[in-house]
């Protein structure tokens, strides 16, 4: 126990070296190689931000990424021993401790969270649902896959390059991502309707009719033909794109 006490202890400190450059006393440690750990661990963290992040790689300067990057790694104690979660960590981070950028870049944060999300569509646990792909998204209860998040943002950070995004660009946006079958991420534009729409299929499976009569309910508006056209279009889509799932048995 001793040993292994000890071991830890050693550890724990060559860990806060990587990450602060400061050194401590470790026993078998040659101080003229010691810096080569932290140089290997740093270009982990900022190649493994910089996959999760491409797009708000690219909007920073090399100065302000390498500043947030290094401002993280010095600052900030990891949680999860999973590399693939580190960038939750750099995100929240990056949130909680109003960075500067944040004022830079106002939709910044919303931009890590959009990136965020397709990480974690992807690596998101299975969840099975007993559908059939034999129906009409008119008639039969579709099932919205769920391996999905619904998002919504004060910026187009999900289709607009973020150096053309303005603040004349500010108001409310939804999407949607999911994930199909094959693995693939699939990120929706959606309009306000459409978003309660899909969030009565979360509720429980439906047909077009009837989730057009419970929306005109709610509302008590009476749908137009064309809206009911464009709407139908929209699950069809989904459907092709698997977003819906399938339909209930």
């Amino acid at each position: 126990m001793q040993l292994l006490e000890t071991t830890h202890r050693h550890q724990s400190l060559l860990a806060n070296y990587c990450r602060t450059g400061k050194l401590e006393t470790i026993p078998g440690i040659k101080k003229q190689n010691v810096s080569q750990y932290r140089r290997l661990v740093y270009n982990v963290v900022d190649d493994t931000l910089q996959s999760a992040y491409p797009l708000a790689y690219n909007l920073l300067t090399k100065k302000e990424w390498d500043n947030a990057v290094n401002d993280f790694f010095t600052n900030h104690s990891c949680q999860s021993p999973q590399i693939w979660y580190m960038p939750k960590e750099f995100y929240q981070y990056m949130a909680e401790s109003a960075s500067p950028l944040l004022n830079k870049y106002p939709f910044l944060e919303e931009l890590l969270a959009f990136e965020w999300m397709e990480t974690e569509l992807f690596m998101m646990e299975d969840k099975p649902v007993i559908a059939t792909k034999t129906g009409s998204v008119l008639t039969h209860k579709m099932v919205i896959n769920p391996e999905h998040q619904l998002l919504s943002f004060a910026y187009p950070v999900h289709n607009k390059k973020a150096k053309k995004i303005t603040a004349a660009d500010k108001r409310q946006y939804f999407v949607i991502g999911h994930r199909d079958t094959a693995g693939n991420i699939f990120f929706t534009d959606l309009a306000p309707a459409l978003v309660r729409l899909l969030e009565y299929l979360n509720e429980a499976p439906a047909s077009l009719k009837e989730l057009l009569l419970q929306f005109q309910s709610e509302f008590k508006i009476a749908l137009s033909e064309a809206d009911k056209e464009m709407i139908a279009s929209f699950f069809e889509n989904a459907f092709q794109q698997n977003l819906i799932i399938g339909f209930q048995n």
